[in-house]
């Protein structure tokens, strides 16, 4: 199988580095290249990638913006022409980070990374069981009945369909990555939704099927439009 790439830079010569080095790769192609976040976002939307060179520093929504609000988690790869963001990257997840100019041997190390690894497994129950810990106990949660999810300091609260809210020591980034990302959306740096929940929404909030209307943050408005 060949993994599917999509490079995300500003600037048009670092394009054309990254596509010289996937040519010689055999395991790559690319299937699309984006000028800025948005533009990265909306592909995302609609194409299947597994490999992503994403620079940091661009126009409209940067790199480590859009690894907040991507719909769901290819292999991220960083690409910058600065030294000074390692350990944000290192925070988000990402499998390397390449400095500008990008050497083959480099890129390659970086691939390999990957490679060695087995893929995700695919989705397949649509709504999945998972399980958190409330008030020291292993609970099994129904997706399905989840209506969306809020941030409280340091804890999340599960707002559910048929029961109280559940405040569990967890994080954002945890439970996203643990939700079908077919189901749930980011829609604020607070808030997680099931998206059947959503009964309208507007550039700046939604309103949920119980009546609950949220903020929706600047940055991750593009995903609901």
């Amino acid at each position: 199988m060949k993994y599917k790439c999509l490079i995300v830079d500003d600037e048009a010569p670092a394009h054309l580095v990254i596509q010289a080095h996937i040519a010689r790769t055999e395991q790559l192609e690319i299937i699309g290249d984006v000028y800025d976040g948005q533009e990265a976002l909306e592909f995302l939307r609609n194409n299947q990638v597994d490999i992503l060179f994403l620079d940091i520093e661009m126009p409209r929504l940067s790199g480590l913006e859009l690894l907040e609000c991507m719909p769901y988690s290819p292999s991220v790869i960083l690409t910058t022409a600065y030294s000074n963001f390692g350990f944000e990257a290192y925070q988000n997840g990402v499998v390397d980070y390449l400095l500008k100019p990008i050497s083959y041997p480099r890129f390659l190390k970086a691939i390999n990374k990957i490679i060695d690894r087995p893929l995700p497994r695919k989705e397949v129950d649509p709504f999945p069981e998972i399980e958190v810990k409330h008030e020291g106990i292993l609970r099994t949660i129904q997706t399905r009945d989840i209506l969306y999810i809020e941030a409280v300091g340091n804890y999340i609260r599960l707002h559910l369909m048929n029961e109280k809210p559940l405040l569990i020591t967890q994080t954002m980034k945890y439970i996203l990555s643990v939700l079908p990302p077919s189901r749930f959306i980011r829609i604020h740096k607070s808030y997680i939704v099931k998206r059947e929940s959503i009964t309208e929404f507007k550039k700046t909030e939604v309103v949920l099927s119980n009546q609950t209307v949220l903020p929706v943050g600047r940055k991750y408005s593009v995903l609901l439009e």
